[in-house]
């Protein structure tokens, strides 16, 4: 009975031990989430507050990327491997499961170099990551995706929004989630406030995709880093069930209130 109970009870992504929480976000474009996360990392620590996520190194498979150049201004470490020099040099494609494998231990070897991550996040890292790595960080890599991942009708390469107008759904959600091996989407920590979709159109789309970033992503991304796990209110228990505060979650997540 005792190793039932043991089994239920969430282990926190991160315990905070009154230092901020070390964290290493993996981009590869222009790292809005990234800045996201950074500029609500600079407002806690110039509030005086002592626990939050400090991004401790950047990593990105593509050297010149605008996030990478973002990171070197701000004075980050930034770390990098191209991946596509990297698959030309071993004559593989990117979608080899061993090849994958050696590119992700190089990237760690890389980032642990300089630090001892808490919590890798990607910010739109685009590679899909190895089960070595998976294992290695089990539970503290967090993900977003533009749309609700609780929806039945979502496929690969199509933007959420777009699909979200396809089904003639009132409005979207973003959710932030943690990575799981051999899953799409892990379990949801937490997602946005519903953003509506009324008067919007496929003709328009970039514009719809703009606003889900100004009101979504870049709001439930800092705030689940920064105010989440940091502050240690968030873990997971044996079955990958999320809980915030010892409560468990429903599948949709922590629901993000802006009041």
């Amino acid at each position: 009975m005792e190793d039932l109970i043991k089994s239920t009870e969430p282990e926190l992504i991160f315990e905070p031990d009154g230092a901020p929480m070390s964290v290493v976000v993996l981009l590869s474009g222009s790292g809005t989430n990234f800045i996201a996360i950074f500029e609500e990392e600079m407002r806690r620590r110039d509030a005086g507050e002592g626990v939050y996520g400090r991004i401790d190194a950047v990593f990105t498979n593509a050297p010149k990327c605008k996030g990478a150049e973002k990171a070197r201004e701000y004075g980050i470490p930034v770390v990098s491997l191209s991946s596509s020099k990297y698959f030309g040099v071993v004559g593989r494609g990117p979608e080899d499961e061993e090849a994958r494998e050696y590119y992700d231990a190089a990237a760690v070897t890389l980032i642990e170099q300089i630090c001892a991550p808490d919590l890798i996040v990607l910010a739109g890292y685009r590679r899909r990551l190895g089960k070595g790595v998976l294992r290695r960080y089990k539970n503290k890599i967090l993900n977003l995706y533009p749309g609700d991942i609780t929806k039945d009708y979502l496929v690969r390469g199509i933007d959420a929004s777009v699909q979200a107008l396809r089904a003639k759904e009132r409005n979207i959600k973003c959710t932030v989630y943690i990575e799981k091996e051999n899953e799409r989407f892990g379990a949801a920590l937490m997602q946005s406030q519903p953003i509506l979709l009324k008067g919007f159109k496929e003709r328009n789309i970039e514009s719809l995709n703009q606003k889900i970033r100004e009101d979504g992503e870049w709001k439930i991304f800092p705030y689940a880093v920064h105010e989440l796990i940091a502050k240690g209110r968030a873990g997971v228990d044996a079955q990958g069930n999320i809980h915030v505060d010892g409560e468990k979650l429903d599948a949709p997540g922590f629901q993000y209130r802006s009041d």
